[in-house]
């Protein structure tokens, strides 16, 4: 798939994505990544068609030369009030002035993130009271998004079940069944206050400030036998103080953005050793998954992700990770043959 040029596929997705296709499926079928779709999508939303196909073929190279690099290295590692600027640690937005003056260069705030991140210097990294990531996260949805929503809700109220609304409408079942539970509770008129994506964080500022203060202390003045911070540590410390779950990825992001990573236990190698997936192994994922799993040993007849890692374990020999299964999957095309039920 990626012998096939971007472009090529840049318009198939589009394609896909005016038709309402669900992202696993454009995936699989254009070799793009869920970020690269979602951007998209957002950019057919906002500018059109037009504006995608003016899009590079490749992303342009840093502008920064290693000299240069090795200079921000530098200035990062010192306090930001020795470049002037009245603050006790950096920001993105901080970092982005600093390269603009010192060289001249504008990056965005992602690129900027990536360099700061790719020099080993994210824990000198910090993040302003008003998030702004959360705030692009709150914007309305599209008009032909918030009418399918409209029209799933509708069809559910009128009795068709959410399998048959999941079908016509290329929206995921889960999504299908929340927006029934939500219609049921809340009305119709509750789907039109849903957001594009995400939600705000639920610690405000002053949650963060405490939460920033806890963690620059040992995990034993809370309680935890532990030198360093766990994620299941600052999980439980959240639920404590603030009575709210955050899930493991939340917490080690949050963590690494209140600049506090450093504090953190690093977190598991993976126990994958190597790759071995080739276009053999995948045409067999695809033959196996469309067979019945009880026909491999397994307690049921359907295939989700812990049935097809142990079965691709047995004939492998290597323990992938959850996630990467799920890429094996989809890189297969039988990803929406993967139910979400448990064992």
């Amino acid at each position: 798939m990626e012998q096939i040029p971007l472009g090529r596929r840049r318009a198939l997705a589009a394609r896909l994505i005016l038709k309402g296709v669900r992202p696993t499926d454009i995936s699989s079928k254009t070799g793009l990544s869920f970020p690269t779709i979602r951007k998209y999508r957002a950019l057919l939303d906002s500018e059109g068609p037009d504006a995608l196909a003016q899009l590079k073929e490749y992303g342009s190279q840093s502008r920064l030369d290693e000299k240069a690099l090795k200079w921000l290295t530098s200035a990062l590692k010192r306090s930001p009030k020795h470049h002037g600027i009245a603050a006790p640690a950096w920001t993105i937005e901080q970092v982005r002035a600093l390269i603009l003056q010192r060289f001249g260069v504008s990056y965005s705030a992602s690129r900027v993130a990536h360099i700061v991140r790719e020099r080993g210097l994210a824990y000198r990294l910090t993040y302003p009271a008003t998030d702004a990531h959360a705030q692009r996260r709150q914007r309305p949805v599209s008009a032909r998004d918030a009418a399918r929503r409209r029209a799933a809700a509708e069809m559910l109220l009128a009795g068709q079940s959410a399998e048959e609304v999941s079908e016509a409408l290329n929206i995921g079942l889960r999504t299908v069944k929340a927006y029934g539970s939500m219609v049921a509770r809340k009305g119709l008129n509750a789907l039109d206050r849903l957001t594009s994506h995400g939600h705000r964080s639920t610690l405000d500022p002053k949650a963060l400030k405490w939460l920033r203060a806890a963690l620059q202390k040992e995990p034993r003045a809370h309680g935890f036998e532990t030198e360093l911070w766990r994620n299941r540590d600052v999980q439980a410390l959240i639920k404590r103080r603030f009575d709210i779950d955050h899930s493991n990825g939340y917490v080690r992001q949050l963590v690494s953005k209140l600049g506090l990573a450093h504090r953190m236990r690093p977190p598991k190698r993976r126990t994958e050793t190597r790759r071995i997936i080739n276009d053999e192994v995948l045409a067999w994922v695809a033959m196996t998954v469309k067979q019945s799993a009880r026909e491999h040993g397994m307690d049921g007849d359907h295939w989700n992700n812990a049935r097809l890692r142990a079965v691709i374990q047995q004939r492998l020999g290597v323990e992938y990770s959850r996630g990467y299964i799920r890429e094996i999957a989809i890189h297969a095309g039988v990803a929406d043959l993967l139910t979400r039920r448990r064992n």
